[in-house]
């Protein structure tokens, strides 16, 4: 059920109106739960099964915690939930990974690779029920007692399958009472929908066909074919996701709830630092509280804890050796930025904008990896971009243009997107831009709106 299919709407509308004609938080919740419900069965039915089990499941652990908490309850809980991901994420990546050993060493024995299926958004599902989990052995919160609001929360359907990563004890407040309309958190959320639809089909969706075609066969590319095929494809990703989580947040709101905000201008950073602090927002402060704290952060062995957290962030995007290896390669350049960078602010605007232009440069070489179904089709698709002979080519202007908008048009849409600013705007600055967006809306609405992010 994609976002920009009149299935969608004929969920949404419905849900909307009795959800705000209706005073009864009861019965706003479960309006919630049946939408979530019927929205994940649409694309995967299966999976609606194991969200029935790990909801009264994960609440009633949850509950445990309160009245025995103990690190042997919450290993418990921690690895019960993360045996579905491993199984179904991992287990063929596992079996592969063996079978290679197994010839290595000479053995004439296989394992036999199973062909499961992968449940939508089952990762971004997993870490926000164990933070749940952790939050409560931690004290920080208390355990829920509604099973109704925790069910809610589990699977609220805009971030269901993709994030944002949101926290109890941001969320769950908010399902306490009713919450009264509010016509300019409606309308920002509108502008939200309108926008992320805008990134996902008028961008992404755009430079997608230039991106699929340069990693397809990167022997064929010049140098300057595969770098703006490089250069598509890291604007894609991030339009990609950008927009689902724009959206995502601009849904909620709709229903009066506050989702958080997941990226930030990322690629306007002066160091991969502070990338991570803009890219992917949720996600970099779960591995940080949940991951690299408790393995020791900064306090010792830093360096260990950078690459054991960031090899875990790149095999959490997928179940391949390309992912462990982009992982790795962002925890050294993380490394040695800390061992070698000063803390400080850079003086002066043309150093800021040199570090910005590398940063960047670097980030878009490391998405080669990201992307490049090998490690032979990324060593080749590395050779074409560094490595003589440096060959030229026309580049299409439907893509030189499309990259000059979207860097032109990038910080003004991340300021427009924050708080309630659009609403704030001069009512015909807001027509126009709502108009503008629809415009490409409606023009590549017939492309297949599937979210690179789904997958993971």
């Amino acid at each position: 059920m994609a976002f920009n299919s009149l299935t969608f709407v004929a969920l949404l509308l419905p849900t909307l109106i009795a959800y705000w004609i209706s005073r009864n938080q009861q019965v706003r919740l479960v309006l919630l739960c049946v939408a979530s419900l019927v929205f994940y069965g649409f694309y995967h039915w299966v999976g609606v099964i194991l969200l029935l089990i790990s909801i009264p499941a994960n609440y009633a652990m949850g509950r445990m915690q309160m009245s025995h908490r103990s690190a042997r309850l919450l290993a418990f809980v921690v690895v019960v939930n993360l045996l579905p991901l491993c199984w179904f994420k991992y287990i063929a990546f596992v079996a592969e990974n063996v079978n290679t050993m197994l010839v290595l060493s000479g053995v004439s024995l296989s394992v036999p690779r199973p062909e499961v299926f992968l449940p939508l958004g089952i990762s971004f599902i997993t870490f926000q029920v164990i933070a749940y989990q952790i939050d409560i052995y931690r004290g920080e919160i208390q355990a829920e007692r509604s099973l109704l609001r925790f069910a809610v929360f589990k699977f609220f359907f805009p971030q269901l399958v993709a994030g944002p990563i949101v926290r109890a004890k941001e969320f769950l407040p908010q399902l306490y009472q009713p919450i009264s309309f509010d016509a300019e958190i409606f309308h920002q959320g509108l502008w939200l929908v309108f926008a992320g639809l805008f990134l996902k089909i008028g961008v992404a969706d755009i430079l997608a066909q230039f991106a699929d075609k340069a990693f397809a066969a990167p022997s064929e590319l010049t140098t300057v074919g595969a770098w703006t095929g490089l250069y598509a494809y890291s604007v894609q990703l991030f339009a990609d996701f950008w927009g689902y989580s724009t959206m995502a947040v601009g849904l909620a709101a709709l229903f009066g709830l506050k989702l958080p905000m997941n990226f930030d201008a990322p690629y306007f950073s002066t160091s991969l630092q502070e990338f991570w602090r803009r890219w992917h927002i949720t996600l970099s402060h779960w591995f940080r509280d949940y991951v690299y704290i408790p393995l020791g952060g900064n306090r010792k062995r830093q360096l260990f804890n950078l690459l054991a957290t960031m090899a875990l962030v790149g095999l959490w995007h997928g179940a391949g050796w390309t992912f462990v290896i982009w992982g790795v390669m962002h925890g050294l350049w993380l490394s040695a930025e800390r061992a070698f960078v000063s803390a400080g602010e850079t003086a002066g605007r043309m150093a800021r904008v040199a570090k910005t232009v590398l940063v960047f440069h670097g980030v878009c070489l490391l998405w080669v990896v990201f992307r490049a179904p090998t490690i032979h089709v990324a060593v080749e698709y590395y050779q074409r971009l560094l490595l003589p002979p440096f060959t030229a080519e026309a580049v299409p202007s439907v893509l030189f243009w499309w990259l000059f908008l979207f860097a032109v048009a990038h910080r003004p849409l991340t300021w427009s997107l924050k708080e309630a600013r659009f609403v704030r705007l001069p009512l015909p600055l807001q027509w126009g831009l709502a108009l503008g967006c629809w415009y490409f809306i409606v023009v590549y609405a017939g492309a297949k709106l599937n979210f690179i992010y789904f997958s993971f």
